[in-house]
């Protein structure tokens, strides 16, 4: 077996960990992601672990049965676009993209219950606005933001039947214009009462899901 990675000196292990801020992580969370940062980076032939200092979309395409979900480009490209730059994911990036899906938010056991139990409200902020990442935002929250984020295809803020239309074509594949058009319909309208020609808020979005507990749904193990 192999020895395991160490985080270099040249990061300040401290400052990540400080900036992870009410998702934050431990040292050898930190050290654990650290490990799975350096495999994933590679060369160009797939070789020599750590060769970059920065994860591409190849790298991310390395991640196990990562290849088998049909639409992991488009949430390669939401990854990137949201907490990467030109690109490239650095460790830093990498970690607050990963500390969005950490299983739970460091507190007693009253303050995780307020804070699965908050609820995104917009009322003074532009479409766009309230999509936008929060330093206040809880675990839920973010993760909701980020699900909302992957299917606002066209990135206006809002979700509509087209925007669910491509999503489906991703994940379907083989199926007619027609077809997609009239699940999308249906799907948009399970958020919007079936109101013609809605789209879908991100508050409107968080409250149809406000019974999933996505801290348990979409956490990450390697996180624990």
């Amino acid at each position: 077996m192999g020895a395991t990675a160490s985080v270099p000196d040249t990061i300040d292990v401290d400052e990540i960990t400080f900036n992870t801020g009410k998702w934050r992580l431990s040292k050898r969370q930190i050290s654990s992601l650290w490990t799975r940062f350096y495999e994933l980076d590679r060369d160009g032939r797939g070789d020599a672990k750590g060769y970059k200092g920065y994860l591409d979309a190849v790298d991310l395409g390395r991640v196990p049965k990562f290849n088998q979900n049909p639409i992991a480009k488009r949430l390669i490209k939401v990854i990137f676009d949201d907490f990467g730059s030109n690109g490239k994911l650095t460790f830093r990036q990498f970690v607050d993209f990963m500390s969005t899906f950490a299983q739970r938010e460091r507190g007693s056991h009253n303050q995780r219950r307020r804070s699965s139990a908050q609820t995104i409200t917009s009322t003074t902020k532009t479409d766009l606005e309230s999509i936008r990442y929060c330093p206040n935002d809880t675990a839920r929250t973010r993760k909701i933001k980020f699900i909302f984020r992957m299917y606002d295809v066209d990135h206006d803020g809002r979700l509509s039947k087209e925007d669910v239309q491509e999503i489906l074509k991703m994940m379907v594949g083989q199926i007619s214009d027609e077809e997609a058009s009239i699940i999308a319909e249906k799907v948009v309208g399970e958020f919007t009462e079936r109101q013609t020609n809605s789209t879908v808020s991100l508050e409107n979005f968080e409250s149809t899901l406000h019974t999933l507990d996505f801290n348990d749904k979409m956490g990450l193990k390697l996180l624990k």
